[in-house]
């Protein structure tokens, strides 16, 4: 069976769930990074202002918003597409970068503005408070996806991250 298939919601909350902390398949185990699209981009996050450095941290409101937007993403013809790349010899992973259209204004997010400053060319975070905006609609959504092998045939991907790429801004 491709992995370029129907996963069924309990499927993709399995894989989230094993994925959490596995390191990552398909990197050098003395660089690999753990999954962490539990533990760094959802409610169950312990600290939401532990990443100064970036600009606007998003985590999903709860697990079941990070299950139904994967669920989308996954299932989306871009998603299909991006999957049926993981069929073929060579290939291990695949980046799945989605627009939300049936679950928009329903999935929610959690957003950390950090101040910043600008030194030269770049970024850096700068003195000052956070500013902590919760349940905002989610726009659009990143997974970046490693195929298992061998795999179990109900949990044949690591889910090394999915969040929030586009939260709407409401005032």
């Amino acid at each position: 069976m491709g992995y370029d298939r129907t996963y069924s919601r309990e499927e993709i909350h399995q894989m989230l769930y094993l994925s959490e902390r596995r390191l990552r398949p398909t990197a050098p185990v003395a660089t690999a990074h753990a999954g962490h699209s539990i533990s760094r981009h959802t409610e169950q996050r312990e600290n939401p202002f532990d990443r100064r450095q970036i600009r606007q941290d998003s985590t999903f409101s709860s697990r079941k918003h990070l299950i139904l937007a994967t669920e989308e993403a996954l299932h989306s013809t871009q998603g299909q597409q991006e999957l049926r790349k993981l069929n073929a010899h060579g290939t291990h992973t695949c980046k799945i970068a989605f627009q939300l259209v049936a679950t928009q204004g329903k999935i929610l997010a959690d957003v950390v503005l950090n101040p910043m400053a600008t030194v030269g060319n770049k970024q850096v975070p700068a003195q000052g408070p956070a500013l902590y905006l919760q349940k905002l609609p989610v726009g659009s959504i990143i997974l970046i996806i490693d195929k298992l092998t061998p795999s179990e045939s109900w949990a044949p991907l690591h889910i090394q991250t999915a969040y929030p790429n586009q939260v709407v801004m409401t005032t």
